[in-house]
């Protein structure tokens, strides 16, 4: 009996453990893993240049102006400081005048050390040809001012480098191909095809009735006046030009503006452009005139460069980068009314005299020779001038 009993144990427990085994396995759970503790992001490290404008607007702001020297016009300082106040909260102070003015005041400045610029813009090309080593006394090197990409990119300049007037990188030249305009004519008294030639200057029709800037000066006229005879025309054309017309020789812009447009003259020579354009854009009878058989490109009014011993310096260098965008030189090339040396800035807005047409004979001042004979050549305009300015 027991036996039977231990055989019949035996075999439940046999059972109990064959069933166990066959019976589906409890899924264990697995132990999550700790989770990997999540790191913060590094702050974005600021590119240098970030770093330097922040630093820059922070210190322009304590200035809290810049004071630029140029021979532009009302215009486009209201127009300039508009932007410049809008977008930074700075002033912008401007003392606008003839370029051999201005450099006379620099000048005495450096001398006395009584800084008081910070940047001299719009000094002629061939003026500050002539006087590079001189200028590069009173310029601080322009590259390291530079520093928004939009400015620095080659690729946005024409020719894809920065336009540099000299080779210690103290200036930039920001128009492109500029044709200096050597006339402007009254549209109601100067038919469209009147004046394609420089010859036709000399039609008996315009006597006592052209007026000249003071060529002897400086500025636009001494442009016009040292280009002929030196390769367009000859100093007997220039003689007879002046001997024929009666013409009328004054030194303030505005006034001789005002008489193309008034029709009291019929053409003007050695017009200051933007003075012209203001009239033209009010609506006065007034157009831009250029000769096919002999234009004259130039820097022109289109230089910046910064002065040694900037009172603002930091105001002076977020000036610079700004009228060098595509904003600053869209201002610029509309009030001054020429292409920009930027690719991105519209040319839609100018007129085609300023823009160069296939078959223009193109005389530069910046020419090596006539460079050389600059000198020269201001002497002789100034025999040749003299009888008619003691009118």
């Amino acid at each position: 009996m027991h036996r039977v009993m231990n055989i019949a144990i035996f075999a439940i427990i046999v059972l109990a453990v064959i069933l166990q085994a066959c019976a589906p396995r409890a899924e264990v759970a697995a132990t999550p893993a700790s989770p990997a503790r999540e790191t913060a992001p590094a702050p974005a490290t600021k590119a240098g240049w970030e770093k330097d404008w922040e630093d820059t607007l922070a210190a322009a702001r304590k200035e809290g102006e810049v004071t630029v020297y140029t021979t532009y016009s009302a215009d486009w300082r209201v127009a300039m400081n508009e932007a410049i106040s809008r977008k930074y909260g700075l002033s912008f102070a401007v003392l606008t005048g003839r370029s051999d003015d201005l450099m006379e005041r620099i000048w005495r400045e450096q001398r006395s050390r009584l800084y008081q610029a910070d940047a001299l813009q719009l000094i002629s090309g061939k003026r500050y040809s002539l006087e590079a080593q001189q200028l590069s006394e009173i310029l601080q090197p322009l590259e390291k001012v530079l520093v928004l990409p939009e400015v620095t990119d080659p690729k946005a300049w024409v020719g894809g480098k920065l336009p540099w007037v000299d080779p210690d990188v103290k200036d930039l030249f920001y128009w492109r191909d500029y044709l200096s305009v050597p006339a402007i004519a009254n549209t109601e008294l100067v038919g469209p095809q009147e004046l394609k030639s420089w010859d036709d200057l000399l039609n008996p029709k315009w006597k006592g009735k052209i007026t000249l800037s003071d060529p002897t000066i400086g500025g636009a006229a001494n442009t016009v006046m040292t280009m002929l005879p030196w390769g367009i025309r000859d100093w007997d054309w220039v003689k007879r030009f002046l001997q024929q017309q009666d013409i009328s020789i004054q030194r303030d812009y505005r006034l001789m503006t005002e008489w193309v447009a008034r029709g009291r003259m019929a053409i003007m020579i050695g017009p200051r452009k933007e003075e012209a354009q203001s009239f033209i854009d009010a609506g006065a009878p007034v157009r831009y005139v250029n000769f096919d058989d002999g234009v004259i490109t130039t820097f022109g009014a289109g230089t910046i460069g910064m002065m040694k011993g900037s009172p603002h310096p930091n105001a002076a260098k977020v000036f610079i980068n700004f009228l060098l965008t595509r904003e600053g030189q869209t201002i610029t090339a509309k009030v001054g009314g020429f292409p920009s040396a930027r690719l991105d800035v519209p040319t839609n807005f100018l007129d085609p005299a300023v823009l160069r047409r296939p078959g223009m004979k193109a005389f530069s001042t910046d020419d090596k020779d006539y460079l050389a004979k600059q000198a020269e050549t201001d002497r002789m305009l100034k025999t040749v001038m003299e009888p008619y300015l003691k009118k």
